[in-house]
Order: structure tokens, then C-alpha cells, then sequence
């Protein structure tokens, strides 16, 4: 079974890469390789929640099969070609001194062994687009979402400052 594992050290807390990894329909926001996603399942979170992502016009459902808070999350892809039996997506978490060591490995199963060949070389090919959803949840985790929660604090503080205004001249 072909295996390729990706990893990354990004500068946070494991809190918010988790939060943003369980998040499970909004891989849209951080991963620029998927242009929508959503729920397919009334279950939001844990095994067995389904989302739809597309990526250019490839349409594919992932199900979450592992779900371990704040250490790995790992899911099944439906959509690829029929030759393999099973497709997956894991991520690791572990804390580390320089901040939080994520990887994202995919293993793919294929139905026959004389699918091997081409499972090796779809692995390189979803390596290739895992490697850019990782560099993509760094820049996300390191850049965006920190400018993004001080714009929502900066909003706070401003419609405080107004009420306090308001008030002060009903006086």
C-alpha cells in the first residue's frame, strides 16, 4: 500500500490547529486547492461526518474514519478512480518546542495488485496537493486567522466605544 507523508512545523497552539482541522466544512477557508466545501451529514463533527469538496471540477466526499481530539484526524476520500479499494487522509498533531508538528499522510489501497503501479504515482500526485494544503493551514494558522480575529476585536472594541459615546451623551 503506497504511503506519502507530508509535515510542517506551525507556529501556534495545537488548540487552534485542531479547531481549524475539525472544522471539517470549512477547508475552503485555508486550503487553496478547494474552491467549496460542505457537510454532506447532519453530524458535525466525529467518525462517520461526511463534507463535499470540490477542487476545480472534481467533485469528491470525504467521511471522517479516525477522529482523536487534538492528535489526529483522518479521512476517506470517495470520488477517485475505481481501481483502488480505499483512498485516505490522515493528520498528525503533536506538540513540539518550535511550535506544532503537523503531518498529513495518504495511503492508497488498490482493488488489484497490477493497480499498484498507479497507486504509487496517485500517491505522488495527492502528496503533491497535500503538501499544498499543509503549507496553506501554516499560512493560514501564522498569517490570516491572526489578522482576522484582531479585525473582530478591533470591530468589538469600536461598537463598544460607540455604545459607551451614545450613552455618555443621553446623559
Amino acid at each position: 500500500m503506497p504511503k506519502i507523508k507530508k509535515n510542517i512545523i506551525i507556529d501556534c497552539p495545537i488548540e487552534a490547529v485542531w479547531e481549524t482541522l475539525s472544522c471539517f466544512d470549512q477547508i475552503s477557508l485555508w486550503a487553496e486547492n478547494v474552491s467549496h466545501s460542505c457537510f454532506l451529514t447532519e453530524q458535525r463533527e466525529g467518525v462517520g461526518t461526511i463534507r463535499r469538496i470540490q477542487q476545480k471540477s472534481t467533485v469528491l466526499t470525504e467521511r471522517i474514519i479516525i477522529w482523536n481530539d487534538f492528535s489526529s484526524l483522518g479521512y476517506e476520500l470517495s470520488g477517485l478512480p475505481p481501481i483502488f479499494s480505499k483512498v485516505t487522509n490522515t493528520w498528525f498533531l503533536s506538540s513540539g518546542e518550535n511550535g506544532v508538528e503537523v503531518s498529513l499522510e495518504v495511503e492508497i489501497v488498490p482493488k488489484r495488485r497490477l493497480a499498484v503501479p498507479f497507486a504509487a504515482v496517485a500517491c505522488i500526485v495527492i502528496g503533491r496537493v497535500n503538501n499544498r494544503m499543509i503549507l496553506g493551514l501554516k499560512d493560514y494558522l501564522e498569517n490570516a486567522e491572526p489578522i482576522r480575529k484582531l479585525r473582530e476585536e478591533i470591530s468589538t472594541l469600536t461598537s463598544r466605544l460607540i455604545q459607551l459615546e451614545n450613552s455618555r451623551d443621553s446623559l
